[in-house]
């Protein structure tokens, strides 16, 4: 055989096997496949062709978005902190800004991903919903808008009224301390100057009353909580079949568009718009079904918050990091001010009563009783 027989032969032999990749990713993208390493919260499972979620990693993950979203972080302040608990790169690296931000506009953490422009459904499972993934877009969308500009590199600030003429609170350092003070807008006032430190202790101590939770209640109300969760889904079997039925339509569309789009009667750029609207609605119904499961028992997610708070809060007193503080009140409560260089703040009713020690005993009987009698 010539040289030109020889190569001629070589050609069809790679024509051949790429058309056999180019088939074999295709088929890898339909099972939703992720063709690629996975992302930080995740790990690439070579065993079983998937990739699954980093134990140790993924709730770290989830709340750089649940903080990111409050819109109390910075991309620079976010990193700083995720360094510190120990979150690394995929590489064993140090976060920087740009990789917080890659996660945060990364689809794949709310179950799809993107190949080549084009959106799948992935059969990972999700780190966090759609709703927060879009409350993030949201906040990078408006700090873009800024260039990332932080405004000040006081805490408190945007936070709390003088308590005594309502103007906002204000913050400037002198000597190496930073004070908290009225910024008098109003007219003279005669509220004094409280050093950050005193309030940082002032608000640890707010959160330390609603951390006393005996150890062995947390696990019982959360297994109670997940009974009546199942008892409730019975009644709810008909709901569920017809969010199933939407689901299955626009599983349908889909399987319509990809058709004529390989027939050539839909363009690549139409067809991809098109996908990614349906693949986005058909997230947002799955995540409507997960609501409609809990529809009939409104107070399992709330009282399940509430749990949750609880044991968050003995963990934030007791670090004492001013934007967990600051976040965490603001969860609980509103209406904060500085009077008589104290802080206070008007709770959530579950919390008022949380916030008062002798009646905290009060509380968890109430909650006992309606574990055992939801309402």
């Amino acid at each position: 055989m010539d040289k030109f027989g020889i190569l001629g032969q070589s050609k069809y032999f790679i024509d051949n096997l790429s058309e056999n990749v180019k088939r074999g990713l295709r088929q890898k993208l339909r099972r939703g496949e992720y063709p690629g390493w996975a992302p930080l919260g995740y790990l690439n499972d070579y065993k079983n062709h998937n990739i699954k979620i980093d134990k140790k990693k993924h709730k770290l993950v989830k709340r750089i978005f649940q903080l990111y979203a409050t819109g109390e972080y910075t991309l620079k302040s976010l990193t700083d902190k995720f360094n510190e608990l120990g979150l690394a790169s995929q590489t064993g690296k140090k976060l920087r800004p740009g990789v917080i931000h890659f996660i945060l506009k990364n689809p794949f953490y709310y179950g799809v991903f993107k190949y080549k422009g084009e959106l799948h459904e992935g059969k990972h499972e999700p780190i966090i919903t759609k709703k927060l993934f879009d409350q993030a877009q949201v906040m990078l969308k408006k700090r873009g808008r800024s260039h990332e500009k932080k405004i000040h590199n006081y805490i408190f600030t945007n936070f709390m009224n003088c308590g005594t003429c309502g103007c906002s609170i204000t913050a400037e350092k002198q000597k190496g301390h930073i004070y908290y003070r009225c910024t008098k807008k109003k007219g003279p006032c005669a509220e004094k100057y409280l050093r950050e430190e005193e309030l940082t202790e002032q608000l640890t101590h707010e959160i330390q009353k609603v951390s006393c939770l005996p150890d062995d209640w947390p696990d019982k109300m959360l297994k109670q909580l997940e009974v009546d969760e199942k008892e409730s889904l019975k009644a709810k079997a008909g709901e569920i079949r017809a969010f199933d039925e939407k689901v299955n339509i626009v599983e349908d569309k889909l399987d319509k568009l990809l058709d004529s789009h390989l027939e050539g009667l839909v363009e690549k750029d139409i067809y991809l718009n098109k996908k990614e609207k349906l693949i986005n609605e058909k997230v947002g119904l799955e995540e409507n079904l997960a609501v409609v499961r809990q529809n009939g028992n409104n107070w399992l997610e709330p009282m399940r918050d509430f749990i949750f708070l609880l044991i968050k809060a003995k963990k934030i007193a007791g670090e004492g990091d001013s934007l967990e503080l600051k976040a965490f009140l603001k969860n609980i409560g509103s209406n904060f001010i500085l009077q008589g260089k104290k802080f206070g703040f008007l709770a959530e009713f579950e919390w008022a009563l949380a916030l008062r020690a002798s009646a905290f005993p009060t509380l968890l009987r109430r909650q006992d009783s309606n574990l055992r009698h939801p309402p």
